[in-house]
C-alpha cells in the first residue's frame, strides 16, 4: 500500500474531544433525527443550533422538544414565508436565512463555545460548511460524503495548511456506517498490518431481480429499500450502488489510501458495515444493527466510550448468515462508473456527484427512468472537460456546469427544460 505510513493522515484523530456543544446541520433528514432521538436520552450534549432546508414543521417541534438558541432555514422562500410565526412562537432563538444564513449561524454558534459539527446535509450543499467548521476548529462528525466527492483535493489542501500554522488541529469523525466502521477498525492498528479497506453494500432492493426487469423498475420499488431506513436521494443511489461508488471517493481521501486497496463486497443483511484485510491475509470486521445510531453516537462520543449501550444492538447469535458476493457490474452500472472518475482524479468526482445528484432529481420527479441515471451520468462525464487542480473554485465550477450539461442532455431526450439546482437538507 504506497500510502501506508500516512494512512487516515486527513482524520487527526488523535487530537478529537468529546462533544459537549453541538451544531446540527440537516436536522430534518434522516440521519438528523436519528442524532435528535439520540440526543433526547442524554444530558452531556447540549444542541446548540440546528438547520433544516424547507421543513419548518419540523423545526418547530424541535424548538418545542428542546431550547435551541440557533436556528437556520436554508430555504429563502420557506423562511419569508414562516418567519414572522417562528420569532413569535420562539422568541429566544435567533433565525438565519438561507445557505449564507446557515454559515453565519456555525460562526456564531462557534464563538459562543460549540465545538462539534454534525454535517448530516445532502449533496453538495455542505462543502463550504465542512469547511468553515474546520477552519473554526471544530470536530467535524462527517455524514455528508459529497463534500469530499466533490472537493477532496481542497479539503486535503485546507487541512494541510491548518496543520502547517500550528494552530488546533482540524479534526474529521466519519459518521457514514461503512467509514466509521473502518474508522473503528483502524484505531491503534499500525499501517503495516492493512493490505486492503473494504466497504460492504447491501445491493438495495434489485440484487436478485433478473436484468431484464431493471429496465422498467417503478419509483416506489427503487425507494423500497431493504434494509436501511434513509432520504430518497441516498436510498436512490443505492438501489444502483452509486452511492457505494461515492462512498469508496469518499474512502479514498478520508484514509488516504489509493484506490487499489480499497474494496466493496455486497453483504444483503448490513450487520458487517467494514472490514479491515490485514497483511497476513485475515480480516477484522465491524459489525452492528444496521441503524445509524451507532456511527452516530460513536462520533459525537469519540475519543471516549459511547455511555449507554443501544437498544437495537444484538448479539452475534442474533444476527443473520453472513454471506458475501462480488459486486456484479452489469446489475450495477453505475458502480463501475465511478470508480472511474475517481481513479481519473481532478475534477471528475466532482462533475461525477453534481450530475447525479440532478439525474436522481429526475427521476424522482418521474422524468427519466431508474436504469437512465448511469447511461446518463456515463454522457456527461464524457462531454465534459476534467481539470487537475486543488482550488475550491475549480471543483465549484464543475459542480455548477455539470448540472447546466446534465439537465440539457435530459432536456434534449425528452423535449423539455429543465432547471438545474444545488441539493439540499
Amino acid at each position: 500500500m504506497a500510502a501506508k505510513p500516512q494512512i487516515g493522515q486527513l482524520l487527526n484523530a488523535r487530537a478529537a474531544t468529546p462533544t459537549r456543544k453541538l451544531v446540527l446541520l440537516g436536522a430534518s433528514g434522516s440521519v438528523g433525527s436519528t442524532c435528535i432521538e439520540y440526543l433526547s436520552r442524554l444530558d452531556s450534549i447540549d444542541l446548540a443550533a440546528v438547520s433544516v432546508h424547507a421543513s419548518v414543521g419540523r423545526l418547530k417541534e424541535l424548538l418545542r422538544a428542546a431550547s435551541i438558541s440557533r436556528a437556520a432555514i436554508t430555504d429563502q422562500i420557506a423562511f419569508e414565508q414562516s418567519i414572522e410565526e417562528l420569532e413569535g412562537l420562539f422568541p429566544e432563538t435567533q433565525f438565519y436565512p438561507g445557505h449564507e444564513g446557515m454559515l453565519a449561524m456555525l460562526s456564531d454558534a462557534a464563538a459562543e463555545g460549540a465545538d462539534t459539527v454534525l454535517t448530516a446535509l445532502v449533496g453538495a450543499v455542505g462543502i463550504e460548511a465542512t469547511m468553515l467548521s474546520l477552519r473554526l476548529g471544530l470536530k467535524v462528525a462527517l455524514a455528508n460524503k459529497e463534500t469530499l466527492v466533490t472537493a477532496g483535493p481542497a479539503i486535503e489542501a485546507l487541512i494541510a495548511g491548518l496543520q502547517e500554522n500550528g494552530g488546533k488541529l482540524p479534526v474529521i469523525v466519519p459518521v457514514d456506517s461503512e467509514h466509521n466502521a473502518i474508522f473503528q477498525a483502524l484505531l491503534g492498528r499500525h499501517a503495516d498490518e492493512v493490505q486492503r479497506l473494504i466497504l460492504t453494500a447491501s445491493g438495495g432492493p434489485f440484487r436478485e431481480r433478473p436484468l431484464a426487469e431493471l429496465e422498467h423498475v417503478t419509483k416506489d420499488q427503487v425507494l423500497d429499500h431493504p434494509t436501511w431506513s434513509m432520504g430518497p436521494k441516498i436510498t436512490v443511489d443505492s438501489a444502483g450502488m452509486i452511492n457505494k461508488g461515492l462512498e469508496l471517493i469518499e474512502a479514498h481521501y478520508l484514509f488516504s489510501v489509493p484506490y487499489d486497496d480499497l474494496g466493496v463486497y455486497v453483504h444483503k443483511d448490513s450487520f458487517v458495515h467494514g472490514m479491515i484485510e490485514t497483511t497476513d491475509g485475515g480480516f477484522l470486521l465491524a459489525a452492528s444493527s444496521p441503524n445509524m445510531v451507532f456511527p452516530v453516537a460513536h462520533a459525537l462520543h469519540f475519543p471516549a466510550a459511547v455511555p449507554r449501550r443501544h437498544t437495537m444492538a444484538a448479539t452475534p447469535p442474533a444476527w443473520p448468515d453472513l454471506s458475501f458476493q462480488e459486486v456484479d457490474l452489469a446489475r450495477y452500472p453505475g458502480f463501475q462508473i465511478c470508480l472511474d472518475a475517481g481513479r481519473r482524479g481532478g475534477t471528475a468526482p466532482a462533475i461525477l456527484n453534481a450530475a447525479n445528484e440532478e439525474l436522481v432529481r429526475f427521476f424522482l420527479e418521474d422524468r427519466i427512468s431508474f436504469r437512465a441515471i448511469a447511461r446518463l451520468l456515463a454522457e456527461v462525464l464524457e462531454k465534459s472537460s476534467i481539470q487537475d487542480t486543488s482550488e475550491l473554485g475549480h471543483f465549484l465550477e464543475a459542480d455548477r456546469e455539470a448540472r447546466r450539461l446534465a439537465g440539457e442532455i435530459v432536456a434534449g431526450k425528452t423535449g423539455g427544460v429543465l432547471s438545474g439546482r444545488t441539493g439540499g437538507d
